[in-house]
């Protein structure tokens, strides 16, 4: 088998690049990450628990200063 060939199989074995192996594995986390932060903006509306959560802005902005 002569370089040339062997060369040719193995980049015919070998289905995608670096790059796109990397591409692969980042639109997986991404996906993920998506998943992750749709499932916190759904969850008042399935889990009781989590209904009655504030907002910590908004719960800063209504205490009042101390006067120490």
């Amino acid at each position: 088998m002569t370089p040339a060939i062997a060369s040719g199989a193995a980049t015919s074995i070998v289905l995608f690049s670096f790059t796109t192996g990397i591409a692969a594995v980042a639109s997986a986390m991404l996906a993920l990450f998506v998943l992750v932060m749709v499932g916190f903006a759904v969850a008042p509306l399935f889990s009781s628990s989590w209904a009655g959560q504030q907002d910590v802005s908004s719960a800063a902005a209504n205490a009042e200063p101390s006067d120490d």
